[in-house]
């Protein structure tokens, strides 16, 4: 079959879906997506939150390839690094020794766009409000179901690719006896303020023992501001008009931010958490890609980027007629598995250091680790991270090193 010939299909609309839906179309007479929200254009408004995203080296490499790279970094604010603010002060931490910075964008903005770009190209075919169902991947066929009229489709495929998040049907099916989802006892919720009283070219946090709040720029002015707290202390924290606890916990922002804590009470909150699915590909022509595969806690910056490489990756295995020869998918998957454990395991103990989890000999063994890279030449384990396309095993792998070798230093 003739490459024209040929069809992907793709479960799940949101930005990797949708980054998919333009890299590969070219390679595919038609591409049609299925995503079980609403046409964002129909629900412009709707939406409270401004959830801002980081994009960096890995990220920037594979949208290079969509050809409008330039509109993307239009719509996006350069980060230098973290301001770390303490009770009538804060420590700066630059992201790389160098002067680096990330790229933060409005998850809406960055949505929004791609949509656009999708709906120009004649290959695309975008359906909202439809979800697929089922797969039968033996016969190369899955079953979508309109949320509208309740209407059920077999559509068959030449290729599949699942991106649909963490409650992937496809992952599911590759995975019937489950998949590693490691949920923390915290819940995360986010608003948008006015505010501009803090740096617009960096990241701030504030820690303490119960809470964490961070805040990024907006694009369009203001702040996007997170916050990330332990279940339990929901109440106390944020519904108890008379405990002062989050005053307490947060003097800088209660009184720069009026009414923040009942701002933070009507937000919804979700779970935090991380997945790793034991299989990513069935034959060779279907595959997992993004949070479907792997999720990880967002304070590394990495998720979104991990599943741009993925697909970066996923591309260097199709080859230009549109055929994937045996066993290519799982050398895929061979070669980004490692990856998604790394990073997954890195973003877990930067999620410890924000919210204040590290213990004194900690805080001493990360900036040794980081001091000892930069004295070799190399990048600290954040900045690799950002702005290398080293693979994250290799970065690990580094940092464990020297973990060992400083703690066996320090015994002797």
């Amino acid at each position: 079959m003739q490459e024209e010939e040929k069809t992907l299909l793709i479960a799940g609309g949101g930005l990797i879906g949708l980054a998919a839906s333009l890299l590969f179309s070219d390679r595919f007479r038609k591409v049609e997506l299925f995503e079980k929200r609403e046409d964002p254009i129909l629900t412009q408004g709707k939406e409270a939150r401004s959830l801002q995203l980081v994009l960096s080296a890995r990220g920037w490499n594979t949208l290079n390839l969509l050809g409008f790279e330039d509109e993307i970094r239009a719509i996006t604010l350069n980060l230098k690094g973290r301001y770390h603010h303490h009770p009538g002060s804060k420590i700066f931490e630059a992201y790389s020794p160098s002067g680096d910075t990330i790229s933060c964008i409005s998850r809406e903005s960055l949505y929004r766009l791609l949509c656009a770009k999708a709906r120009m190209n004649p290959k695309i075919r975008l359906h909202f409000q439809t979800e697929v169902s089922d797969a039968d991947f033996m016969s190369s066929r899955i079953i979508t179901e309109s949320q509208i009229s309740r209407r059920k489709e077999a559509r068959q495929y030449d290729f599949l690719i699942g991106a649909d998040g963490v409650r992937s049907k496809i992952a599911a099916e590759l995975n019937p006896e489950g998949e590693d989802f490691r949920k923390e006892s915290n819940v995360y919720r986010e608003i948008s303020v006015s505010t501009d009283n803090w740096e617009r070219d960096a990241f701030h946090y504030w820690h303490t023992e119960t809470a964490m709040i961070g805040a990024f720029p907006v694009f369009e002015g203001g702040f996007s501001l997170f916050l990330v707290h332990r279940e339990d202390d929901s109440g106390r924290l944020l519904h108890d008009s008379g405990n002062p606890l989050f005053q307490t916990l947060f003097p800088e922002i209660s009184s720069q931010v009026p009414g923040v804590r009942e701002k933070f009470a009507q937000a919804t909150g979700g779970i935090l958490g991380s997945k790793s699915s034991s299989c990513w590909h069935y034959g060779d022509n279907v595959a997992l890609a993004g949070d479907a595969a792997h999720a990880v806690l967002p304070f590394m910056g990495q998720g979104l980027n991990t599943g741009l490489e993925d697909l970066y990756i996923l591309n260097r295995y199709l080859d230009r007629n549109g055929l994937i020869p045996e066993k290519k998918l799982s050398s895929y998957e061979d070669e980004r598995r490692p990856q998604a454990d790394a990073i997954r395991l890195i973003s877990q103990d930067q999620f410890r250091y924000l919210t204040g989890q590290y213990g004194e000999n900690e805080y001493r063994m990360r900036t040794a680790i980081a001091e000892n890279l930069v004295a070799q030449g190399q990048l600290p384990t954040y900045s690799a991270c950002a702005f290398s396309l080293e693979p994250f095993s290799s970065i690990l792998e580094k940092e464990e090193v020297l973990r060992k070798e400083l703690y066996s230093s320090d015994k002797s």
